[in-house]
Formats: structure tokens, C-alpha cells, sequence
């Protein structure tokens, strides 16, 4: 077989055992491929860029199944365990940006509580201070302790930690959430500050599907997934990372789940913002089992924004 396809077949392969749950095959499919790059870099252009990517994927694995080797259902993990998923999930050089890495992973292992505190900590740092707060206000939904979002968020507008643009960044952000979770909570408007109009979405002449940069991209509170035209599956943002999204979904959804893998481009997806509905494309980036936390059961499920 050639080299590129026997590379290919193998990763391929690794992505299925992956998102089937074969943990340990998945690993062992990745460094094969891994080795059969090291062995053909003269041919391979690309081989250094492959080599990494597979490294990392190497790395998240171990660590995934060394999770599952050592923690017990339902329960939250050992404080050395949280270190090591910060520590093995934050690729930043910048020392607080990896902080906002490493937190953001333990929220798609269902750590909200280490999460929080993790978070709590960057909003000292200015230029993470938003997206801190965005995630707090996430962890609480998925705490189902929204209404301890609404007292941070009551507590923010009463300090000078936020600018008034990003107060209102805010305040959009959170009503939405508690508008569309059914929660009769409205939130006081600030200073001068004007009534948001109720959802809307873009017509469909004036609005073009383009690809999506991490600069371009809006907060994303929901989805809607359609695998055919009878049914939608929505679900609540647990987490957003530029064009990145994470999912939290029940093993009861058994027929979504098995149309989720790795690698799969998903045509009709439904994205919900503060301010308008968009209709667009996703990847699905991963999918894993959380196996201890108050999540304990569901998926993680990363999905990547290819075009609003």
C-alpha cells in the first residue's frame, strides 16, 4: 500500500475507534501512524506538522485513559488529576491564556467547580476578563445554578471591574441564556442602555454562507443539529473557544451520538446568538465519554464553526 494511504487508512481508523469508545486502539492506530511518518519524512513534506498534530492526539488520549483507569463514576476527580488535564491541555505559550486553556478542559471533563475557581482567578487579567466571565456564567448553566450567575453578574455591575461595553456584552450574553432555558428572570437594563430586539435571523438573500475566522465569529449560547428534516436536536453551549463549540449530550441520545464522529461535516446546524439565529456548517473536532463529574455519562463533543 502507498505510504500516504497507509498513513491515511490509519488515522482514519483511530478517529472511528476513538469515537466508539476504543480508547486504547485509537492510541495504538495514531503512533503507528506516528511511526510510519518518522520512518518516510524524506517523502512526506508536511511530516513535521503531522507528527505534532498526532503527538497531541497521543497525549489526550493517554491522559483520557488514564482518567477512566482511575477515577470512579460520579465522582469529582483527584486534585492531581485536574493538574495534569490543565496542564496536558494548555498549548499556549502565554502563561495566562494556557490558564484559560487548561481551564476550559476541565469544563468538556464536567469539572465545573475546579473550573470555576480557575476562572474566577482571570478576571484579574484584563485581557481575559470577558471570556472568564462568559465561561462562569457557562459552568453555572451547566451546573444547572443559573440563577448564581445572575449574582455574579448583579455583583460585576456593582464594581469596576467591567467596562459599560463589556457590562452589556455581558448582560445580552446572560439574558439570553436565561430567556431561552424558560428562566422568569429579567435582568435590569444598565445606564443608557436599550432593549435588545427579540431573536432574529438574517434573510436568507442577504445573508451568504462564508467561512468563519476566529475574529469574525459571534458567541454562540445554542445549537440546533438536524440530521434530516423531522428532527432537531438542540443543546446549550457548555463552552466556546473562537470557532470552537463544546456540547454536553445524554447517552440516551444513542441515534445522534452514533451520527457524531470525528471528521463528519454537519450540513444544517442552527446557531443561536444573542441578537440572531444563523444557519451553517460544523465539523465535529472530538468526541469523548465523560466518566466522573455531575456529567458523568454524557459526551463531549467539540464542533468546529465552518460557515455562518
Amino acid at each position: 500500500m502507498d505510504v500516504k494511504k497507509q498513513i491515511k487508512s490509519l488515522i482514519s481508523h483511530a478517529d472511528i475507534y476513538k469515537s466508539q469508545g476504543l480508547l486504547n486502539e485509537a492510541k495504538d492506530k495514531y503512533i503507528n501512524a506516528w511511526k510510519i511518518i518518522k520512518e518516510n519524512e524524506k517523502f512526506i513534506t508536511n511530516h513535521k506538522s503531522l507528527q505534532s498534530a498526532l503527538s497531541k492526539k497521543i497525549k489526550a488520549l493517554k491522559l483520557e485513559i488514564e482518567i477512566l483507569e482511575n477515577e470512579k463514576p460520579d465522582r469529582e476527580m483527584s486534585e492531581q488529576v485536574q493538574k495534569i488535564i490543565k496542564e496536558k491541555f494548555a498549548f499556549s505559550d502565554n502563561k495566562e491564556t494556557a490558564e484559560l486553556e487548561g481551564a476550559v478542559a476541565l469544563t468538556k471533563f464536567g469539572q465545573y467547580g475546579k473550573a470555576l475557581e480557575e476562572f474566577n482567578s482571570l478576571l484579574s487579567v484584563e485581557k481575559l476578563r470577558l471570556e472568564a466571565a462568559k465561561n462562569i456564567i457557562r459552568c453555572h448553566v451547566g451546573l444547572d445554578t443559573i440563577k448564581e450567575a445572575v449574582a455574579f453578574f448583579n455583583k460585576w455591575t456593582k464594581s469596576d471591574l467591567f467596562s459599560y461595553e463589556q457590562l452589556k456584552i455581558l448582560h445580552t450574553f446572560l439574558q439570553s441564556i436565561l430567556d431561552k432555558k424558560g428562566v422568569n428572570i429579567i435582568l435590569p437594563l444598565l445606564e443608557n442602555q436599550e432593549q435588545v430586539n427579540e431573536l432574529s435571523m438574517p434573510d436568507e438573500d442577504e445573508h451568504e454562507k462564508t467561512e468563519i475566522s476566529e475574529d469574525e465569529i459571534l458567541d454562540i449560547s445554542s445549537v440546533g443539529i438536524a440530521l434530516d428534516q423531522e428532527k432537531t436536536y438542540e443543546f446549550d453551549v457548555s463552552f466556546q473557544s473562537g470557532t470552537i463549540i463544546n456540547l454536553l449530550i445524554s447517552d440516551k441520545e444513542k441515534e445522534l451520538l452514533e451520527n457524531l464522529k470525528p471528521g463528519d461535516l454537519l450540513g444544517h446546524v442552527q446557531f443561536y446568538s444573542p441578537i440572531a439565529m444563523f444557519e451553517g456548517q460544523g465539523i465535529v473536532a472530538s468526541k469523548s465519554k465523560i466518566e466522573a463529574g455531575p456529567k458523568t455519562g454524557h459526551y463531549s463533543v467539540d464542533i468546529q464553526i465552518k460557515s455562518l
